[in-house]
């Protein structure tokens, strides 16, 4: 699909209207080169600093890497509907199942799927520690591989699973579990992460609903959990 291919020219002055209406609406920050016309029409390609992004008739709107840009707002529009597509309900998790830790009054409310196997959960659950004013429902997700498995089934059955698995996601080793439990719950979660694509972990689920997968800055954390960790009354 090669627009450039079959882009045209636009007459001078609509251009140059153009041009003043991105750098209006972005504050400055984008300055456009050639602007053409793309076989969509109302959507034109910008080249802006060797790269080329799409603007609407009105200069506002942008497209970018597969996200639709409201540039007056500095707010990225898709970002926010998959934020809502990829939400879960917090009354919705298998609380039930999971390690349950209050801090404080623990006000702000978070949910963790982590892997005794990823070096990313292993980080976070050490500054998840760090957190005041909190309650932390962690859930043993053991999806990276078999030996994941193995251990999550061994904390499960200890006789302290909270204390099992911390040892567990330090990098030891959980106290032999004796005779076989019912492994039922820890199957429950499994469910249900593979229905609502939990596909990664650290995967986090504020009490708001967002989803947090990966790698999050702590400062954006923060951020994210003092907006949407409490739970509405």
């Amino acid at each position: 699909m090669a627009v450039g291919a079959t882009a045209q020219a636009l007459p001078s002055e609509q251009a140059e209207g153009l041009r003043k209406s991105i750098a209006t609406h972005s504050q400055g920050k984008v300055t456009a080169g050639a602007i053409t016309r793309t076989p969509v029409p109302g959507l034109f390609q910008v080249v802006s600093d060797g790269e080329i992004f799409y603007v609407d008739a009105t200069g506002r709107y942008s497209f970018v890497g597969g996200s639709m840009i409201d540039m007056q707002q500095q707010r990225d529009l898709t970002a926010a509907e998959l934020d809502r597509l990829h939400a879960i309900p917090f009354d919705r998790l298998p609380l039930q199942h999971s390690i349950k830790e209050v801090k404080g009054k623990g006000t702000r409310h978070v949910a963790v799927f982590e892997d005794p196997n990823c070096p990313i959960c292993r980080v976070f659950t050490k500054f998840l520690d760090q957190i005041e004013d909190v309650t932390i429902y962690r859930f043993m997700y053991p999806v990276i591989a078999p030996q994941s498995e193995a251990l999550a089934q061994a904390a499960w059955c200890s006789r302290d699973r909270a204390s099992a698995w911390k040892t567990v996601m330090a990098g030891g080793q959980p106290p032999q579990a004796g005779a076989a439990c019912d492994t039922s719950g820890l199957a429950s979660i499994m469910k249900f992460g593979e229905t609502n694509r939990i596909n990664n972990t650290p995967t986090v689920v504020l009490a708001s609903g967002k989803r947090l997968v990966g790698a999050t800055p702590p400062e954006l954390f923060m951020q994210e959990l003092e907006q949407g960790g409490r739970r509405s009354k």
